[in-house]
């Protein structure tokens, strides 16, 4: 893949943002929700990606190998270009030295070798340089920012004495109220945005915490809740939000995306339930 240029269109609003995680080289998904995305009024600009676009073809696709396919189709991307953090299949990727300590990336060590033999090539390089550069982002970068994008987790929010995790590869489940709520909106070391996007557990839906009660809670994202836009503009509010798995589905949620747009202050969850 030659160089990510960033391609802009010229008439589309800047404020608003198709954001994807867990596309697990699902890309006619992909193509879907830029499609369905470019129907909503206003459109949108540029593509946030959350990590994993990479792994689990056997789950998304149904297909065991990486493909030069694939990778041809992901250069859209260039077209779209915004802020990308690693998953833990990125890491895992840029990783090889992890592949026999690392019981998780282990298990899935032939699939690695043969996803890294292909984007090793010299026009496949730069996408997996450029996804697997960054693994916290703020947006936006200059003046008051106002969301922070990661993978797993800002920091090491799980692990244990045998293994201590990337935090790419650390997860936040909903049961996991105290530790959003300790770990990153009561602590500004980990998360010095108001709100925050996540990816990894293909569970779409969103934390809100109260400014004023420091209560938290976790909505799982329901069907009635689809194309319908969740205003996240009041300041006595946070929120943490998963937009689910962009190409997996599974028995209880189908794929999900998320149109972000930080002039109206909503976020609205995008449905594919094609393929």
């Amino acid at each position: 893949m030659g160089a990510l240029t960033g391609k802009r269109k010229a008439d589309t609003l800047s404020q608003r943002h198709l954001v994807i995680s867990d596309l697990h080289e699902n890309c006619m998904a992909l193509n879907r929700f830029i499609r369905m995305a470019e129907k909503t009024s206003g459109s949108f600009e540029d593509i946030w990606l959350l990590g994993d676009l990479f792994g689990h073809a056997d789950e998304s696709t149904g297909d065991e190998d990486l493909t030069q396919t694939v990778l041809d189709m992901y250069r859209i991307l260039e077209k779209y270009k915004g802020p990308a953090v690693r998953g833990n299949w990125e890491h895992w990727l840029t990783h090889p030295e992890r592949d026999g300590r690392n019981k998780y990336q282990g298990k899935y060590i032939e699939q690695l070798r043969q996803r890294r033999e292909l984007l090793g090539k010299k026009n496949n390089k730069a996408l997996l340089d450029w996804l697997a550069r960054d693994t916290v982002r703020v947006y936006p970068e200059q003046g008051q920012a106002e969301f922070t994008m990661f993978h797993g987790c800002s920091y090491p929010c799980h692990g244990n004495s045998d293994y201590q995790p990337h935090p790419c590869e650390c997860y936040l489940f909903p049961r996991d109220l105290n530790i959003v709520t300790r770990g990153l909106f009561g602590n500004e070391n980990n998360l010095k945005t108001p709100h925050f996007l996540f990816g990894h557990t293909h569970t779409p839906g969103y934390f809100t915490y109260s400014v004023t009660s420091m209560v938290n809670m976790w909505q799982f994202f329901t069907m009635d809740m689809r194309n319908r836009p969740i205003s996240y503009g009041d300041s006595s509010q946070r929120f943490g939000i998963n937009p689910g798995s962009a190409g997996i589905e599974t028995r209880r949620f189908p794929r999900t995306a998320l149109l972000l747009d930080t002039a109206q202050k909503t976020f609205t969850f995008l449905v594919d339930t094609e393929g």
